[in-house]
């Protein structure tokens, strides 16, 4: 028996053992309303994003949008906790019904009024004397609250929540996401504005702090509508896109790294805007982006080239981890080599497993989302035993529907044959780890 007739009785025992039954796909969490209404009287979006209870959270991406395929709102939300409750993020819900479970995402804007609502749950805090758990050296750095709020209620969101405690010393990144309506001023401590930056590295002091962002209101102008970002201003992004990128647990983000495409800069490191990646033997988990160098980078300003960066994480231990996204300037997905993975940031965190130590190869940023998935020749979402029965039937010339000549090619040398099949079987069977041949990402 020859090699071909070996593969198509092992194949059709393995469909034979499945049933000949296709594994089913679940589509991820994506917002995608059904049946928007159009009432004819209006000819933009207009969306209302609040919180509930209203005082227990920030809310942005309120506002009046012009509707078009290239627009788009970041909608974000986070607690307003207080020394009394704490605020426990739960869903979204757009006009009454559960749209999301993810804390941010991007919003289409479509043709009709919508109202999006951030759902808390409250819980009153227990008395707890303070810092009981902390040293009592006088050299011990304590943890203090840090309080965040707007003068204009309603104005904005922030990535993260109000009411932490902080320990002294601690350097903070801290984001504000404004309404459309409004523009953003400044930073004010104690009445007195310090900083002008909407994005904000501030070093926790030793004391209770309550650092509040300010805005002005912007009227409303339809023959030049703001920025769906949010921002408040027609700004042209294209030239500077920023994208801040986590690792953490399900629920709390441990380390960031941020990607600037910036075609003033270079593919090198470049002093005053780029910022090499300080690793620490201490912590749980890391995450940074890489050059064609293998240069490691906390902050990466760079040309957008291809639109893809390579980025590298470190796991202290062996388990769960999750990559995600708290600023999107454009769209951005995250590229899962060994398991031939591609996912779309904006939907929310991607949750992986990965054995302790560093790993360089596996993950890839891309701004442009790939049109299939190498090895699913069906597009099912899978890949698996009846891929390969489709590569197999379309080299003997059997007739086959639904095949993806790209997701076939799986060797990529432009031949569709037995070697893209056997591959498939391969990697189903996890023989290797990855469909990318030569360890580079899919294109």
């Amino acid at each position: 028996m020859n090699m071909k007739s070996r593969i198509m009785t092992l194949l059709t025992s393995c469909l034979l053992l499945l049933g000949g039954s296709l594994p089913a796909y679940s589509a991820p969490d994506d917002f995608n309303p059904d049946n928007p209404p159009e009432p004819s009287a209006i000819d933009y979006c207009r969306l209302t994003v609040s919180a509930d209870p209203a005082e227990g959270a920030y809310a942005s991406g309120s506002g009046r949008y012009t509707v078009g395929s290239d627009n788009y709102v970041y909608v974000s939300t986070n607690a307003n906790n207080t020394p009394d409750y704490t605020y426990t993020f739960l869903y979204w819900t757009l006009n009454g019904e559960i749209t999301s479970y993810s804390q941010d995402f991007y919003f289409t804007p479509v043709k009709g009024n919508y109202e999006l609502v951030a759902h808390y749950e409250k819980t009153e805090v227990v008395f707890d004397p303070d810092s009981p758990d902390e040293p009592s050296s006088s050299t011990a750095k304590r943890k203090y609250f840090l309080y965040l709020t707007s003068n204009i209620e309603g104005a904005c969101s922030f990535n993260m929540a109000s009411g932490n405690k902080i320990k002294e010393g601690t350097t903070l990144d801290i984001s504000v996401y404004p309404n459309q309506d409004y523009r953003f001023e400044g930073w004010k401590k104690d009445g007195v504005i310090f900083s002008t930056d909407q994005y904000l590295y501030y070093t926790m002091p030793g004391e209770t702090t309550t650092l509040e962002a300010c805005f002005s209101e912007i009227p409303f102008d339809p023959d030049s509508p703001a920025e769906p970002t949010g921002s408040g201003t027609n700004v042209d992004n294209t030239t500077r896109m920023l994208m801040d990128i986590h690792i953490g647990t399900a629920d709390a983000n441990v380390d960031k790294t941020r990607v600037v495409f910036n075609e003033s800069k270079t593919q090198g490191y470049d002093t005053g805007t780029d910022a090499s990646k300080m690793i620490s033997t201490d912590a749980d988990f890391q995450i940074y982006s890489l050059d064609d160098q293998n240069t490691k980078y906390s902050i990466n300003e760079r040309p957008k080239g291809n639109g893809k960066v390579p980025l590298g994480v470190i796991l202290k231990n062996s388990g769960t981890a999750c990559i995600s996204a708290s600023r999107l300037d454009c769209s951005a997905y995250l590229i899962d080599k060994q398991l031939n993975v591609t996912h779309d940031l904006a939907v929310g965190k991607y949750t992986f497993t990965a054995d302790a130590g560093t790993i360089e190869d596996r993950f890839v940023l891309s701004v442009n989302a790939l049109t299939y998935t190498r090895g699913d020749v069906d597009g099912d979402g899978v890949v698996d035993l009846a891929d390969a029965v489709l590569v197999i039937n379309h080299y003997v010339g059997k007739p086959v529907a639904k095949f993806d000549e790209k997701a076939a090619d799986v060797d990529g040398d432009g031949v569709i044959d037995l070697a893209d099949a056997v591959r498939i079987i391969n990697f189903y069977v996890g023989k290797v780890q990855s469909l990318d041949p030569d360890g580079l990402d899919p294109q």
